[in-house]
């Protein structure tokens, strides 16, 4: 009489577990780490409309995005033998004491910003109308085991500290930046519709700063003639911010900037039309070129610490990308490209 077999005496359910095993190690076991990897190059017109604009473009602007996952064991193997995973400390993703949908939100808001300072840059390269309302400065977080923790809410507006008005957040970092260690500022902010008043003592910051340990963001309205309605759907950051640029003047303009090539790029924008460094540029140029891309736009590394145009010239000449890179510093200097050095031979 045959007796039946134990189940670990069954090849298939054995090896059933140990795949099963390996695959929970894979992608479920967590590391202190998040993935970045290419994202995509996006078309940035459907997303901006211009009232009144009527001009089609022969080519397209497109914004550059990376993509950024939770880590699991699989993506640090993966970033060991291929360049396209790129392994981030989580610290330096998410904030002491951010989840990752606070984490979203906080990009999310960051884009808004960006959207605004793009609109403002175009309207004022192009002599339009644009008015700009600054309302104070939003408390967008408040930082863990800082002088603020406990005394500001997220969502708070500073509109006042030592009874000197406050508009951006250039001005409470300034004002703060005077003070020393330990002194006191008394603030005035809106919360709720009610204006109320709260005393911080001033702490030590990175680099031993004075602060009180937020994340601030400057609040303004925005208000143009031609209006300007931008939908980026769930694309967060400050990095699209001179690709809308470009794309809202060329609705504004009769002509067509594209010259009919396809013009990737990114880059944060200052109202007065800067261009500033972004993260993952390596991934950018991966992802344009993977959408056939003739023109790259980079921001152009001006201070030592600067990066973007070492690396993105490195990561052209790895992947062998065809396409034009030009590093500007400045809205000024892409337009001028496009206006005046734009031909074929340049742009393949």
């Amino acid at each position: 009489m045959n007796k039946s077999k134990q189940w670990y005496q069954r090849p298939w359910i054995v090896t059933g577990m140990v795949v099963i095993l390996l695959l929970l190690i894979l992608f479920v076991v967590p590391v202190p780490y998040y993935v970045m990897q290419p994202g995509s190059a996006m078309e940035v017109r459907p997303m901006v409309r211009v009232q009144g604009a009527q001009a089609e473009e022969k080519g397209a602007f497109l914004m550059t995005t990376i993509y950024m996952g939770k880590g699991n064991v699989l993506g640090v193997l993966l970033s060991q033998f291929d360049s396209r995973y790129e392994l981030v400390p989580k610290k330096n993703v998410l904030i002491e004491g951010e989840d990752p949908e606070d984490y979203r939100k906080r990009q999310k808001k960051i884009m808004e910003i960006s959207q605004q300072k793009a609109i403002l840059a175009a309207f004022h390269e192009t002599g339009h109308s644009a008015k700009e309302r600054l309302l104070g400065v939003r408390v967008f977080r408040v930082l863990q085991k800082m002088p603020a923790t406990n005394v500001l809410k997220s969502g708070d507006l500073i509109i006042r500290v030592d009874g000197k008005n406050v508009k951006t957040t250039e001005d409470l970092l300034t004002y703060l930046g005077k003070k020393n260690i330990a002194d006191r500022v008394t603030l005035q902010v809106k919360r709720d519709g009610k204006v109320l008043t709260k005393r911080i003592k001033l702490g030590k910051l990175n680099g031993d700063r004075p602060g009180i340990g937020i994340e601030p963001m400057t609040e303004r309205k925005v208000k143009t003639t031609p209006k300007v309605t931008i939908h980026a759907d769930d694309v967060g950051g400050p990095s699209a911010g001179l690709m809308f640029t470009l794309e809202i003047i060329n609705q504004l303009v009769e002509h067509d900037l594209t010259n009919g090539y396809r013009v990737a790029g990114t880059g944060t924008i200052t109202p007065e039309g800067q261009v500033g460094q972004i993260g993952g540029i390596q991934h950018k140029i991966v992802a344009a070129e993977e959408e056939n891309a003739d023109i790259f736009f980079v921001p152009a590394d001006i201070h030592p610490r600067d990066s973007n145009e070492k690396l993105a010239k490195k990561t052209v000449k790895e992947i062998g990308a065809d396409m034009k890179l030009v590093p500007v510093k400045s809205l000024d200097e892409a337009l001028s490209y496009l206006e005046n050095e734009v031909d074929l031979n340049k742009a393949s």
